[in-house]
């Protein structure tokens, strides 16, 4: 006879994720660390969700807040809202698959919460990609190219996105200058500059590289190289 697998209740396991998420960030399953700086364990959020529910000696405590309720209630209607629309259109992957598997019944496994460890985070990445999307509707209809292919210039931007494609180990920087033209450029000096200059004002002076229509954006964007950005004052 197969052993049964510990189930877990799949509300208690989100709103624990969304506090453990608060307190550490999110760190995904097999990455946790030995913290020289405390002399400290840091386990994965699955990890410190499961040895919390278990009881497990010396476990970390976390408190769920209002808050943490309240942000519950936002990832199960936009999770449930963006899948179900993505299952009924064929387009869901195996991931997207077990979101919705683990978030749909009362109770869940030791996979399932692994799965929901990782929502605050796949939620933060969902806002972002959906504040994208309305970002290049916006715009659409007015952006145009910027100077002309192999001219250098120098003016000033706003970083409205930086992601990081970790395929490549660069970042590609999406701005908008004054004229809500869209550029882009590729960075890889810095190992995580999404913190620093995603949402600032910068001077940026670069080579215009190519000018295209985005298949992705389906805006005309200008892309520069050659490119060296610096903090207004």
């Amino acid at each position: 006879m197969a052993r049964q697998k510990p189930q877990y209740n799949t509300r208690q396991v989100l709103e624990l994720a969304i506090a453990v998420d608060k307190a550490q960030g999110f760190i995904k399953s097999g990455y946790g660390y030995y913290n020289q700086e405390t002399d400290k364990r840091v386990n994965d959020n699955k990890t410190c969700i499961l040895n919390f529910m278990q009881g497990v000696e010396d476990a970390e405590t976390f408190t769920i807040t209002k808050e943490c309720v309240e942000q519950a209630d936002k990832i199960i209607h936009e999770f449930q809202h963006e899948l179900i629309a993505k299952k009924m259109m064929a387009t869901i992957n195996d991931f997207e698959k077990s979101v919705l598997n683990s978030i749909g019944g009362e109770t869940t496994d030791g996979f399932g919460v692994a799965v929901i460890a990782s929502l605050p985070n796949s939620f933060r990445v969902l806002q972002k990609r959906q504040s994208l999307d309305n970002f290049f509707e916006e715009h659409r209809a007015t952006s145009e190219f910027i100077g002309k292919i192999g001219e250098r210039l120098k003016f000033p931007v706003h970083i409205k996105d930086v992601k990081f494609i970790a395929k490549f180990n660069i970042h590609l920087v999406t701005c908008l200058d004054k004229q809500a033209n869209i550029l882009k450029f590729f960075f890889n000096r810095e190992p995580d500059i999404a913190g620093i200059l995603e949402g600032t004002d910068v001077m940026l002076t670069g080579k215009v590289k190519t000018h295209d229509v985005s298949k992705f954006s389906k805006c005309k964007e200008t892309v520069f190289n050659y490119v060296k950005i610096e903090q207004k004052g």
